[in-house]
């Protein structure tokens, strides 16, 4: 208490704020015209910076959650929003120039939020349910502010369309992946499968050939009727006649020659498969946006397959399954994925009230002009004492 009382002795500020009170009074006129003019600019300046007009969309794109996790991270990249922006021409525009500032951590938070199936109160009901609730989301509530309607609106619906090639790219990639490595791993487990098969042929050849051996060794033995019980051993074992042998062997070589040929094919239709997914994986990916992406892996799939005869039921196979791939990315990115409310064309600004940012635009011009008049004739007092210092001076002829 002791140290404020002295620096309120110190410094007594009645003296100053009658000093100013009375300078407003001397200049009443600059002080209201002064008044009128920070605070009217003031107004413009918070209206500008603060009350915009906004517009909200709801984009309809249902996938899992844990898909959505998985593609978070590529939504705030900047890089990915460039790339996005040079394929679709969109560099010089006024309205991806701002959207480009607002890419980045946060995103998802503010201008971007996912929609879940249940909201807070719903989950307060659903809570003593047996069965696993619903793991999708429903969609991404879009929201962006802009000086004009226009503006607003066109920032919303460009960002709904980052938001559909952004995912369209990503599931695309994974796609390609995930199956490149599937027909890879395919392709050693087929070649392991014919190097068996082979091998069993072999053993079957050589079997066969040494039952011809034994029954033109042993004429005598293919007399006897097949369910007769040649010989038997101390373990009860029992064999038929080499003729008998002969067809057995012969059938089960039969067999194995149609597996063979069998996994021949599958061989042929994996190889076919992977020359596909192998070139789409080099469809450089870094420099292309979802759109580019997507035709491209179709453009990959009729220059792979235009000299392909499709009436072989294999072949045709694998391209029903990479036309199925597509059409299903097609379907889930590019016709479900929409906004199915908004974007919005706002009729009026939104930001704080309009008479609390007058009130608070007179208060500070009033005490900014308050401030410059009090500074002008400190300024003009300092001034004037120099004049008369300069006067008083020895030597100084009046």
């Amino acid at each position: 208490m002791g140290q404020k009382e002295e620096f309120g002795q110190a410094v007594n500020w009645s003296p100053v704020a009658k000093s100013i009170v009375r300078r407003i009074s001397a200049n009443r006129r600059p002080f209201l015209l002064t008044t009128a003019l920070a605070s009217l600019a003031l107004f413009a300046l918070m209206s500008y910076l603060l009350r915009h007009y906004q517009s909200e969309g709801f984009l309809r794109a249902s996938r899992p959650l844990t898909e959505f996790n998985a593609q978070r991270a590529t939504f705030e990249d900047k890089e990915s929003f460039q790339r996005f922006l040079r394929a679709n021409k969109l560099m010089d525009s006024p309205n991806a120039v701002y959207l480009a500032h607002a890419i980045g951590p946060g995103l998802m938070q503010r201008q971007v939020k996912v929609v879940l199936p249940y909201t807070k109160d719903d989950l307060r009901f659903l809570t003593d349910l047996k069965t696993p609730l619903d793991s999708n989301i429903l969609g991404f509530s879009v929201t962006f502010a802009g000086a004009t309607p226009d503006d607003a609106a066109a920032r919303v619906s460009l960002m709904g369309d980052y938001l559909k090639d952004t995912m369209l790219r990503q599931d695309l990639l994974d796609n390609i992946h995930q199956r490149a490595g599937e027909v890879r791993a395919e392709k050693q487990k087929l070649d392991n499968k014919l190097i068996a098969k082979r091998l069993e042929l072999e053993e079957a050849a050589r079997k066969l050939s040494a039952l011809k051996e034994i029954a033109a060794k042993y004429p005598e033995a293919s007399k006897y009727e097949s369910r007769q019980l040649l010989s038997s051993d101390t373990d009860g074992a029992r064999y038929l006649s080499p003729t008998m042998q002969l067809v057995g062997v012969e059938s089960s070589i039969v067999d194995i020659r149609n597996e063979l040929a069998s996994l021949e094919r599958d061989e042929a239709q994996n190889d076919l498969r992977l020359k596909f997914y192998a070139g789409a994986e080099k469809l450089n990916p870094s420099v292309k946006s979802g759109s580019e992406l997507f035709e491209g892996f179709k453009a990959l799939r009729a220059e792979t397959f235009k000299d392909v005869r499709l009436d072989d039921d294999r072949t045709r196979e694998v391209v029903n399954k990479i036309d199925l791939l597509a059409e299903t990315l097609q379907t889930k990115h590019l016709m479900n994925t929409r906004f199915t409310s908004g974007p919005s064309l706002p009729d009026h600004r939104s930001g704080p009230a309009i008479g609390l940012m007058l009130l608070l635009s007179v208060v500070l011009g009033g005490t900014f002009a308050a401030m410059a008049i009090a500074v002008l004739g400190w300024v003009q007092a300092k001034n004037g004492k120099r004049a008369i210092s300069g006067l008083a001076d020895p030597g100084m002829q009046l």
